[in-house]
């Protein structure tokens, strides 16, 4: 299992377990609130997250951190939450947790994530327009996520779930390419078993 792996599954197990305690006690559009709080101030404060994952400091430190920090400002199952995750040293791959649970909360509500890459930024009229198209064709809610990547070269991918559709003009270009590359091998086959 690689690095990435351990840190999906860490935040799969972790994102789910809250989630369900969420749900069991109705807290979980509040729990949606804080989580996107957190994730602004690891946005925001870099430091927090490498004091909290630094074995420089005392775990009785970490602790007393998170609940100078939280206490009475979080609700009380976020702010276990947090401890639980320190107390096992999952600290780093608390930005991970949040995204799956942001996935976990939307995938319950019927919403579905599209993140659409292009090779430069859309108007907000043609970014509505898109999201319109893709809803239309999913059948279902859709929050589209768009970035930029100058190297696609053009056109878009879409992701969704592990579906990916990549009209990129460097897709294209690569599928050319190994399109002319099969097509030669076939004739060089072709004309050596003609002339065997």
């Amino acid at each position: 299992m690689t690095g990435t792996d351990i840190g999906l599954h860490i935040a799969d197990v972790y994102a789910t377990a809250i989630y369900e305690l969420a749900e069991q006690s109705g807290t979980a559009e509040e729990l949606k609130s804080e989580m996107e709080l957190l994730a602004a101030l690891i946005a925001g404060e870099t430091d927090f997250l490498h004091i909290m994952s630094s074995p420089r400091f005392t775990d009785d430190y970490k602790q007393s951190l998170i609940r100078k920090m939280f206490e009475g400002k979080l609700n009380e199952l976020t702010l276990n939450f947090l401890l639980t995750v320190d107390k096992h040293n999952r600290m780093i791959f608390l930005p991970q947790i949040i995204d799956k649970f942001g996935d976990i909360w939307d995938a319950h509500h019927g919403i579905s994530i599209v993140e659409l890459t292009l090779h430069e930024d859309l108007s907000v009229d043609e970014l509505r327009d898109a999201s319109a198209a893709i809803t239309k064709a999913m059948g279902k809610k859709v929050v589209l996520k768009s970035s930029v990547k100058s190297a696609i070269m053009g056109g878009a991918v879409i992701r969704f779930g592990d579906s990916v559709i990549d009209n990129s003009i460097k897709a294209r270009l690569h599928r050319a390419v190994r399109t002319i590359i099969d097509r030669c091998k076939e004739l060089r086959i072709k004309n050596e078993v003609q002339y065997q």
